[in-house]
């Protein structure tokens, strides 16, 4: 894994998924051929003015397109930032604490200058109203991350120009989605390790498709490479450390976090849990910024559980004391390699944190007692819980990043692990889903 800032190689970028969701765009709304479109072997595929639809998939899903697909086509109605701005000022007024933010940075005013100082490149306006299309949730999560990343940056100081900047990456962060396989987005789909590092490799695809526009600020596209890096280097594609990572990036960092609160379908305690998830993370996120965050827990209320909910807290006590403890148990010489050393390094972080929300893994008796006796703090431990055991979840996966071998070995309960202590780990996560 590399650990410092040289730009990325060029590769290329697979199209498939994302022609199959243009070309089906195109039977609903008139997409035409800009110029002619050829193979990489010089093979006239499509003619200039030609309209798009799903009968052509399958005859250019096989070919390297040449110019590439977003630099070909054009369509009526493209988006632009007057209608980027509707769109953000509509997610504003539907959602109470986006209101809050809009108090501090008169959005209007902001997108109004978006537009006279930045006038979207046609490809990047094409492949936005697909994203509005086709992939609502990412657009919407982006117009989401947008305000969240200029109101953090305006908190942070930043100028007129890097405002500018933090928003535009927001706003194109997610684009390397649009190729992936569309399924592994779904919540329901549980990823395989090599499907999972696929996905991971989306803020390069984004970082190359932004890389192709030199009037776009090389900010913006740094920026977007590095909105899943983390100031501890337990981040993706790159595994950068803090000395390596743009503010502008720890800011879209930042407001991904935040933006879990909104996006979670877990509507119950979503303040809650975003307040935990601070407390749990803050050494992996930029200094300075995380406390812009209390914004949006002024108003948020506890939830007391019910008995069932009680008693599933009660397991997840005892889930996230055995995790350590067995991890504790593989401690000896002949376990001691580089993986091991490396898993040790964050549960000790992990530990540390969770003995300044006041839970002692290794004492899981005592915070069973806090819970059966007072069923009213159970709303407080039940998203720390939920995150300890995300945080191991996501050990495992860092691992699967960093020495793929291993964690490719070891799936689920048929797991034969090279090394014991990981199979066991996710044996047992396995078992309490």
């Amino acid at each position: 894994m590399t650990n410092n800032k040289q730009s990325p190689q060029k590769q290329e970028i697979k199209q498939e998924y994302y022609l199959k969701a243009v070309t089906e765009l195109g039977d609903t709304r008139p997409i035409v051929t800009a110029c002619d479109i050829y193979s990489q072997t010089g093979i006239k595929l499509v003619a200039e003015g030609i309209h798009i639809s799903s009968k052509l998939h399958d005859h250019l899903v096989h070919h390297k397109l040449m110019p590439p697909l977003d630099h070909a086509l054009k369509m009526d109605g493209m988006l632009d930032f007057a209608q980027i701005q509707a769109d953000v000022l509509e997610l504003i007024a539907n959602n109470d604490k986006l209101s809050k933010v809009a108090s501090v940075l008169h959005q209007t005013a902001l997108y109004q200058q978006l537009a006279i100082d930045f006038p979207l490149p046609r490809p990047l306006a094409f492949k936005l109203t697909v994203a509005k299309e086709k992939f609502t949730r990412i657009y919407k999560h982006s117009l989401l991350l947008m305000i969240l990343s200029v109101y953090l940056g305006r908190c942070d100081s930043l100028s007129m120009s890097e405002e500018e900047h933090i928003a535009i990456a927001a706003l194109f962060h997610d684009i390397g989605l649009l190729h992936i396989d569309p399924q592994l987005l779904e919540p329901s789909h549980i990823m395989s390790s090599a499907e999972r590092r696929h996905l991971y490799t989306h803020p390069l695809i984004a970082y190359l498709l932004l890389d192709e526009f030199p009037e776009l600020p090389r900010s913006v596209a740094d920026a977007v490479l590095e909105h899943h890096e983390r100031m501890d280097g337990s981040g993706y594609p790159r595994g950068l450390h803090s000395e390596n990572l743009s503010r502008l990036g720890q800011i879209l960092a930042v407001a991904e976090l935040a933006a879990k609160a909104f996006d979670s379908a877990d509507n119950k305690l979503p303040w809650k849990k975003l307040d935990v998830m601070l407390k749990l993370n803050s050494r992996k996120y930029g200094s300075g910024l995380i406390g812009h965050l209390n914004i949006f827990r002024d108003n948020a209320s506890d939830t007391n559980l019910n008995g069932q909910e009680t008693a599933q807290l009660v397991e997840q006590v005892n889930l996230v004391a055995k995790l350590f403890d067995d991890f504790n148990r593989h401690s000896g010489p002949a376990n001691r390699d580089s993986v091991f050393h490396f898993a040790q390094t964050r549960l000790a972080e992990l530990q540390l944190s969770l003995f300044e929300a006041g839970f002692d893994p290794r004492n899981p008796n005592a915070l069973i007692k806090i819970i059966m006796d007072d069923p009213s703090c159970t709303a407080e431990y039940a998203p720390l819980l939920g995150e300890a055991i995300w945080q191991f979840n996501s050990l495992i996966l860092e691992i699967s990043r960093q020495w793929p071998e291993p964690v490719d070995k070891s799936e689920h309960e048929n797991a034969k692990s090279e090394h014991p202590w990981l199979g066991e780990m996710k044996m047992v996560l396995f078992a309490a889903v």
